[in-house]
């Protein structure tokens, strides 16, 4: 079902289903599913608890760093990448995200 919802909370926050999207980001990455860019949560299907979880920790991220959070997550990436381990899966960031989502 696609629509936008905002959530009401302290820092609130958007989240958009937009079920178009699904190919757009497969063509990119093949297990996508959300991707946060400052208070906006982009999703093709509807987030479970512990996924909403992890892209609120991305939206703590970007609030840390503002619009500097790419650059640093890309340095993150490279990091996780040249220390022997997996750009997305052992970056500082994605760790960070997936202990929230537990």
């Amino acid at each position: 079902m696609a629509g936008r919802q905002r959530v009401s909370a302290p820092g609130s926050f958007w989240v958009h289903v937009r079920p178009r999207l699904r190919p757009i980001g497969e063509a990119l990455f093949r297990d996508w599913l959300a991707i946060t860019l400052g208070n906006h949560i982009w999703a093709w299907r509807r987030l479970s608890a512990g996924e909403l979880a992890h892209e609120v920790a991305h939206i703590r991220h970007w609030r840390e760093h503002g619009w500097w959070f790419p650059f640093v997550y890309l340095r993150a990436a490279v990091h996780a990448r040249r220390s022997g381990g997996h750009w997305y899966f052992d970056n500082a960031f994605e760790r960070e995200a997936r202990t929230a989502a537990l």
